[in-house]
């Protein structure tokens, strides 16, 4: 009988991954049946098993920002290890962060299958605006250009997203996995916008399924935001008070008005997209090179075009943001206050309203 694996899709942010995520928990039930489990944790990825791992906080740590208890990692080890299904499929980006250390925890704990590690990449000029976006909705206040430059002016250092690093300095990245597993353990598939099938075609082939078996699915979008609404975010960045917290920015900023624009409003014909600087693009191309031959050398297998790493192109110019918006824009924003935002509301905010209905009550009724 063939060997038992688990398949750990370990990056990187920002590459197709949440595609393929949606693309897992859409069609778990056919993977299920195909003999390829993806746990269920309630969420379409498993990024409480990387954060457990880390003991990185979600959110901002001295403002409500809360660590992932390591039980989330022992629970899933004990699910693998006593699973009988021949195949097993985590997926996470934040599995990039680890360090070789954390890499060692994962290879000490599972007993009797094959681990294989999968990471699928963009050339890093264009994940840079992408990436850029996604601190903007974690709360950063820098603009673009200075964000850039707290990247890039010192490769592998930034205060101001210290972050981005661990997760792309892709080289590095990928060494630290294959030195822990093996060159021969370790796939890398690079993203080609022109093919939009061949992450999941490629996927597929390595969970030993038939080309087309999985699909891209049309819910959750997470598309990019226009320059209009960076500048939104932006400012609302700026002027978020200090003394609220993560769960409330979480709730009403990432999620609500946000995650409504991404996910459920078509972004408007012509709209301006975030532009980046030429020296941005040349010296991200510049880090990109190197990070190609560390792979190289690496000896992994490489799926796509290798050679793209360091040659992709984006639109360039300097960014200039509007400091007006579209009433619709704020009107498409604003209906992400709906009852979804209920569930998503910290137990103690409602215990504490909850309280506070019934003194008033009493009071009204004491009358």
């Amino acid at each position: 009988m063939p060997q038992k694996q688990l398949i750990l899709h370990a990056g990187f942010h920002k590459s197709g991954t949440s595609a393929l995520q949606e693309s897992f928990a859409a069609q778990r039930a056919e993977l299920a049946a195909a003999g390829v489990l993806y746990p269920n944790i309630g969420r379409k990825a498993h990024h409480r098993i990387a954060w457990a791992l880390t003991q990185k906080p979600w959110g901002w740590k001295a403002r409500g920002g809360e660590t992932t208890p390591f039980k989330h990692f022992s629970n899933m080890v004990r699910l693998i290890n006593r699973s009988g299904t021949e195949k097993i499929l985590l997926s996470s980006e934040f599995f990039s962060e680890l360090t070789p250390d954390q890499i060692q925890k994962i290879a000490g704990a599972i007993k009797g299958r094959e681990v294989k590690i999968l990471f699928t990449l963009r050339p890093l000029v264009k994940l840079l605006a992408s990436s850029y976006q996604q601190y903007l909705k974690y709360g950063t206040k820098a603009d673009y250009v200075e964000w850039l430059h707290s990247v890039l002016d010192e490769p592998g250092v930034s205060k101001v997203s210290p972050t981005f690093w661990k997760r792309h300095m892709h080289g590095d990245v990928i060494g630290r996995w294959s030195e822990v597993f093996g060159a021969k353990s370790v796939t890398v598939l690079i993203a080609d916008e022109s093919k939009p099938a061949f992450l999941f075609d490629s996927v597929s082939e390595l969970l030993g399924l038939d080309k087309g078996f999985l699909t891209a699915q049309s819910t959750g979008s997470n598309r990019s935001l226009s320059l209009e609404e960076v500048s939104l975010l932006l400012e609302l960045n700026r002027t978020f008070p200090k003394e609220r917290e993560w769960s409330e920015y979480l709730t009403f900023v990432r999620n609500g008005y946000i995650r409504q624009l991404t996910d459920y409003v078509p972004i408007k014909e012509g709209a301006a997209k975030l532009p980046t600087p030429i020296w941005a693009v040349e010296k991200a191309n510049g880090i990109a090179a190197e990070s190609k031959q560390k792979i190289k050398a690496l000896g992994v297998k490489v799926h796509g075009d290798l050679e793209s790493l360091d040659t992709a192109t984006v639109p360039t110019g300097e960014p200039t943001y509007p400091t007006l918006i579209d009433i619709e824009t704020v009107s498409a924003a604003m209906l992400g206050f709906d009852r979804r935002l209920a569930r998503r509301l910290p137990v103690r905010w409602i215990l504490s309203a909850l309280k506070s209905k019934i003194k008033a009550q009493i009071r009204f009724l004491d009358r």
